[in-house]
Formats: structure tokens, C-alpha cells, sequence
């Protein structure tokens, strides 16, 4: 039988595309269950950002989690090869506290991560495939992209507990809390201005970058800029930057991300709907050998967008009672499917829903009761 999109969600068709892209670049889908043991949340709780996880005792008494998180999972069952990289895809769901009142949500993720020997092919492939995720949504999006080695390399004699601080407030692009911090902790003047210069600084990647190599780096933070700008570069060269923009506010844990992050927007949709980046320290930390990169696509709010909703529910709702003749409804319903409409059977009509047409059945007669076309 074949597919008919149109009668999709936005996020069942952005997620059937999104499977079929990954395919392509040689992605295997990864399957996982929904429960985790709790521990491995509680000792990366900076790495999710949340501390409200929904735990419970299984059979055999250990405590389990509704995942709030899937790349520790993958991460956790990852296996290093020398000069492999192991491609994965996922749609799965995540269970986290709303920011906006005290209830969980069952979010729906779709994603992709590349784990093992990475190189810069690897990470332009991810970000190619981060644009590509995005235009299969909606025409109108942007991917911001930023660099944690950039940033690391500034902060790399200050204190992590400042340091911490200082990539809050880089986040918020708040340059005067910046300087504030900055200024009680003893941080060098030209530290803090080339702090500000990298918040203040955004938009077009050759712009940003020519700025960028103006400040205080080492070789480490050089190279850092050198990878950003060698992934935009090879975009650029299959004209695919022109949606692509430097944005170092784009920042998180130190403790974890160590390379390129991103977050892409569509028209119609008020936050970032796929983010991610490079945590190779995290691996570390979860004594795995490799890099691992990946970004993760928020389904949920798809339906925001302007034009998701169809005009009707079904095509068609057709009336019966128990006198009709059941053989010739069910041939009428089937021919009206072959046709292309969809086509809800009922004895009444179910309040609020819409619907282009109304019909009955009238022997073995087809009658139009009502149309709203």
C-alpha cells in the first residue's frame, strides 16, 4: 500500500524523511528500551541539565529511570574499533520535566550520533546532514554554529567554577555580567575583551571568523578555529552555507562538549528545534576510547508551525444505521478510499470534527447528506 504524506503530522512526515536521509549517509538505525538504571543519570545530571528524573525499583530491586536522555545509552553501549566510526540514528522518546510548569513530558527525539575515530570528514558530514534535517521541516531555517574549543581556550587559566560562570553568561550574551565576573576573579583585561568581542560577534562565517583570529588563541585555539572554519568552508563549497551562521554563544558544559555545536531554527517555531555537537570529553569520562559527535531533532513542536494543520479531519464521514446493508457500506467505503479519501464510518457525527463531505446510504445508494467545499 502506498504512503499518502499528505495525510501525515508534519512530524510523522519530518520523521520518515529524516529516517530515509540518515539511511542514505550509511546510519544504522539504533534501537534502545525506555528504562536505564538511574546511577548512570545521577553521575552525568550536568550533561542532561536537569535533576528531576522519573525513578523507580524493578523486580529485582534496582533502581531504574524513564530515560531523560539517549546519547548516554548509546554512549554507554559503544565498543571502540581502531579507525572505525560507528554510525547510528534513533526515534525514540525522552521523559523530562517541563521548564514551563511541574509536570514531565514525553518528548519525541529523532537523532543521529557518530562515534569512534572522528575526523573532519565525520564532523562536516553531521553538520551537512544537521542543514539537510532542517530544510526537510520547513524551507526558512538557520543552523548557528559555534566552537567549545574557542572558548575553552580563553578560559584556559581561569578556575572551573568560574569558568562556568563565564559560559553562563556567554550563553545569555550578557557582556556586562560577564565583565563583572570576570573583573572580581582577577581575569587579564584582555581576556575579558576578547571575551566580549566573542559574545558581540555573529552572522556571516567569514566575517565572524577573520574577527575571531584576532584574539589572544593559542595553537590549541587556533586549531579549534581552523576545524570551524574548514566545516563551514566545505559547505560553502556546495553551496550550502549561505543558511549558516558563527554564533559563540552557543555553549555548554566544558566538562563535556570539547568541539563544534549547534543549533538549528525553522520559521514558525519559537526555540531551537535540533541541537548538538561534539563531547568527546564525555567519552572520556565514561572510560571510552574515540570522539563522538551527534545532534538530536525535537519533534513535539513541529505542529506549531504555521500550515501543519490540515483544513479537515477526515475527507468523509459517512452515516449508517443498523438497517443499512453492511456489504454494500463497506463497498461504497472502499471504493471512496481507492479514490484517495479518507473516510470515517459512524452511526452519528462526532462533535467538532471537520469534514468535507457528509453522505449516507440509501439501500444500496449512495447519498450525499452534506458538503462543505
Amino acid at each position: 500500500m502506498r504512503i499518502d504524506r499528505n495525510r501525515m503530522t508534519t512530524e510523522e512526515k519530518t520523521q520518515l524523511e529524516l529516517h530515509s536521509l540518515y539511511q542514505k549517509y550509511g546510519y544504522s538505525r539504533y534501537k534502545m528500551g525506555k528504562f536505564e538504571e538511574y546511577d548512570l543519570y545521577l553521575r552525568n545530571k550536568d550533561f542532561i541539565g536537569t535533576e528531576n528524573i522519573i525513578a523507580f525499583s524493578d523486580l529485582n530491586g534496582r533502581l531504574m529511570a524513564l530515560k531523560p536522555d539517549l546519547t548516554l545509552s548509546i554512549v554507554k553501549n559503544y565498543r571502540y574499533r581502531p579507525g572505525f566510526v560507528q554510525k547510528v540514528y534513533y526515534s525514540e522518546n525522552i521523559y523530562r520535566a517541563s521548564q514551563n510548569s511541574r509536570r514531565y513530558r514525553e518528548i519525541a527525539q529523532t537523532g543521529l550520533e557518530c562515534l569512534g575515530d572522528v575526523g573532519l570528514y565525520d564532523t562536516f558530514e553531521v553538520t551537512m546532514l544537521a542543514l539537510r534535517s532542517l530544510a526537510s521541516i520547513h524551507s526558512d531555517y538557520v543552523l548557528e554554529i559555534s566552537h567549545m574549543g574557542v572558548v575553552a581556550d580563553l578560559l584556559r587559566d581561569v578556575e572551573t567554577e568560574v569558568q562556568d560562570r563565564i559560559v553562563e553568561c556567554i550563553g545569555e550574551k550578557n557582556i556586562h555580567e560577564l565583565r563583572k565576573v570576570a573583573e572580581e576573579n582577577g581575569i587579564a583585561e584582555e581576556t575579558i575583551r576578547a571575551l566580549e568581542k566573542l559574545v558581540s560577534t555573529y552572522g556571516d562565517h567569514k566575517r565572524v571568523i577573520r574577527k575571531m583570529r584576532e584574539l589572544p588563541l593559542t595553537e590549541k585555539g587556533r586549531e579549534a578555529l581552523d576545524q570551524l572554519s574548514d566545516v563551514v568552508s566545505l559547505l560553502a563549497s556546495y553551496k550550502m552555507a549561505s543558511r549558516v551562521n558563527i554564533d559563540f554563544s552557543i555553549v555548554n558544559d566544558l566538562t563535556y562538549y570539547s568541539g563544534i555545536l549547534f543549533k538549528g531554527f525553522v520559521e514558525g517555531v519559537p526555540k531551537a528545534v535540533l541541537s548538538g555537537g561534539r563531547y568527546d570529553r564525555l567519552m572520556s569520562r565514561m572510560g571510552k576510547k574515540g570522539g563522538a559527535l551527534g545532534f538530536a531533532v525535537y519533534l513535539d513542536d513541529l505542529d506549531r508551525m504555521e500550515g501543519s494543520d490540515r483544513e479537515y479531519d477526515v475527507d468523509i464521514v459517512f452515516l449508517y444505521t443498523l438497517e443499512d446493508d453492511l456489504g454494500a457500506m463497506y463497498k461504497a467505503v472502499r471504493q471512496m478510499i481507492q479514490e484517495g479519501s479518507t473516510v470515517l464510518v459512524e452511526k452519528e457525527i462526532p462533535e467538532k470534527l471537520r469534514y468535507r463531505k457528509l453522505i449516507r446510504l440509501d439501500g444500496s445508494e449512495v447519498v450525499t447528506v452534506e458538503e462543505n467545499d
